[in-house]
């Protein structure tokens, strides 16, 4: 996933090194793109792969660009999204146990979990209805997503996907003064790419974390998702305008060990999507679309040793970080 040096790039600067030397073209077109802007480049000191120029904008987030390009280029209902965004959030949670993250308190008193980013809120439904011992906040900063969300659960009133507590905001320096070291454990799924400073968003996300026991959990896209090699379509697909970095697993472990030098850091390979819609990639050269197969009820086997080869050798759709901070307290959540 390399090339020669960038045309048509101004004013470049990593996001993550500050280096503004001439980056090396990675992809040349961006989904959404319209105006034909923008480019995917790798820093030639530090290796970071991003868009040139950098330009985030919460308002493509606030709109639901990324939801709705899946629904209206790919067919998938609305409906079913949710659906597999409640899947991907009970496997979230599962996650903890997988990881040995106990989520626990020295002075015996109910823990805390900060959600950053959590959207809809279908992690937070989660959080709240298998692990009901926690505290669970969603910080989001997109009120519309908010609303979604509540209306979404106050519609069901189903107990197994009770709406979680929100709160509107940003992960910002007022937020740190006024939270710093208040939470157990802090989770980013799906965020840091979006940012414009990736590094002081994890700084931060760090700084609410209780030092003596807590934990960042960050999930992001792999940017040497092995997909990206098989199918032309994915890949131009991967380069979007609303993610403004990709990460690769070397790059993910750096930025950890640099804000959090005493933390131990631990970087794995994580697959969302099932082995059928990858496999459609390949022939297909494009997604399931409406009836995307999350295998939640046969055949697990055969998923179970796929993904379990993928997140091994880290070629997986996504990228887990976790930083732990200060002595661990046991096994298991």
């Amino acid at each position: 996933m390399s090339g020669g040096m960038v045309d048509m790039v101004n004013d470049f600067r990593c996001l993550l090194c500050g280096i503004t030397d001439t980056p090396h073209l990675v992809q040349a077109r961006v989904t959404g793109d319209t105006g034909g802007n923008l480019r995917a480049v790798r820093c030639p000191d530090c290796s970071h792969v991003q868009l040139s120029p950098p330009t985030y904008d919460l308002d493509l987030y606030r709109h639901d660009g990324q939801v709705n390009f899946v629904v209206e280029q790919y067919g998938t209902p609305i409906e079913t999204l949710f659906e597999h965004s409640a899947i991907e959030a009970g496997r979230r949670v599962a996650r903890f146990a997988v990881h040995s993250a106990p989520i626990v308190r020295f002075d015996g008193g109910r823990a805390r979990l900060l959600d950053v980013g959590g959207g809809y809120g279908f992690f937070g439904s989660a959080m709240t209805r298998l692990r009901p011992d926690v505290e669970t906040l969603v910080l989001e900063p997109s009120a519309g997503r908010v609303e979604t969300g509540r209306r979404y659960f106050t519609t069901r009133a189903d107990c197994d996907v009770p709406a979680p507590a929100f709160e509107i905001g940003l992960p910002d320096d007022a937020f740190v003064t006024k939270n710093r070291n208040r939470y157990d454990i802090v989770t980013l799924w799906h965020v840091l790419e979006h940012v414009d400073d990736p590094m002081a968003l994890m700084a931060r996300a760090g700084a609410l974390v209780r030092p003596d026991g807590g934990s960042l959990w960050i999930e992001v896209p792999n940017l040497h998702d092995d997909l990206a090699e098989l199918s032309p379509a994915y890949r131009h697909r991967s380069f979007m305008r609303e993610h403004v970095s990709y990460f690769s697993a070397d790059i993910l472990e750096r930025m950890a060990r640099t804000l959090f030098p005493q933390a131990r850091v631990e970087v794995s390979g994580y697959q969302r999507y099932g082995i059928f819609n990858y496999c459609h990639w390949i022939q297909h050269n494009a997604p399931q679309g409406a009836k995307p197969d999350m295998f939640e009820r046969d055949r697990w086997w055969l998923e179970t040793s796929w993904r379990t080869a993928r997140e091994a050798a880290r070629t997986s759709d996504a990228l887990l970080l976790v930083v732990r901070f200060g002595d661990e307290l046991g096994a298991g959540a």
